[in-house]
């Protein structure tokens, strides 16, 4: 009998960016969260494209995406801790992006858009037990979400009193030890500690997006730093910060290279013509 042919194993595609921070270098300087409600981004990312050189043959579609000045960090995963249990809700509502951005029904890769997993805590009666089984569903759902990302770029938004704080230290070591060497990880952070508290500095994180909204603790003296010298004292939330459309007056001189908007308004009821001026610093 002839000898069966095996056919040769396809080499699996080279990823879009060979390493992490070449990642988190190419997204926008302006990055729209997006939540849990059906939205349509695409009168915000329309024409958002910064004049660049012509691109390389084979790679227009890469060359055009990354020139974008605006991208959407978008809410792929709830992870819901209560007691001793956790439940992981994947995104339930459309949301509607440059057409541009995809082929074949799938996002192209170097789109920018970062996917989140936002980690909700039960309270009360149900507070979690944060053990370890809720410990390793957290990193699953980050690695998961990572495989979702054109990007390459995942977030983490997990917000935690003082003494969960090893919790989460604990979560982002394990997520990073989990994620591929060039998938990039960031998180949210509370304003709070980004002003005196360094417990964020020796955390293996390519990014941490301080939140100057909704903002706790002394809220006066955070307030006055920013408007002072436009970023948070801590050197690791410095590079990027995360402001909301509703609360005003923003510091007159924000010195982050990365701004992320929180909008408590889906983004297809904020005319962006009405933010242009605003927001011009942030769009080279």
């Amino acid at each position: 009998m002839p000898a069966k042919s095996i056919p040769a194993k396809t080499a699996a595609p080279a990823p879009a960016f060979a390493t992490r921070q070449a990642a988190l270098a190419a997204l926008p300087p302006l990055m729209l969260w997006v939540g849990e409600r059906p939205d349509d981004t695409r009168s915000w990312l329309a024409n958002s494209t910064r004049s660049s050189k012509s691109a390389e043959a084979g790679d227009a579609a890469g060359a055009d995406l990354q020139a974008q000045r605006i991208g959407v960090a978008v809410l792929d995963s709830t992870v819901l801790l209560r007691d001793g249990s956790a439940t992981v809700r994947r995104r339930q509502q459309a949301l509607r992006l440059p057409p541009e951005w995809s082929a074949s029904g799938r996002l192209l890769p170097k789109a920018p858009l970062v996917t989140i997993v936002h980690v909700d805590m039960a309270s009360g009666a149900h507070k979690p037990a944060l053990n370890e089984r809720q410990k390793q569903t957290i990193v699953r759902a980050v690695t998961a979400a990572a495989k979702r990302s054109p990007s390459q770029v995942v977030q983490l938004d997990f917000e935690v009193m003082h003494s969960q704080k090893p919790f989460l230290a604990d979560v982002i070591q394990r997520s990073r030890a989990a994620l591929p060497d060039n998938v990039a990880l960031s998180i949210t952070a509370q304003a709070s500690w980004c002003v005196g508290d360094a417990w964020l500095a020796d955390l293996p994180v390519d990014e941490v997006v301080p939140m100057a909204f909704r903002m706790s603790g002394d809220v006066k003296r955070t307030q006055e730093i920013l408007l002072h010298d436009g970023r948070f004292p801590r050197p690791e939330c410095q590079p990027s910060l995360g402001l909301a459309l509703n609360e005003q007056p923003w510091p007159d001189k924000l010195r982050s290279q990365r701004l992320y908007l929180f909008n408590r308004a889906a983004w297809s009821a904020t005319p962006m013509a009405s933010w242009s001026v605003r927001l011009g610093a942030f769009l080279p």
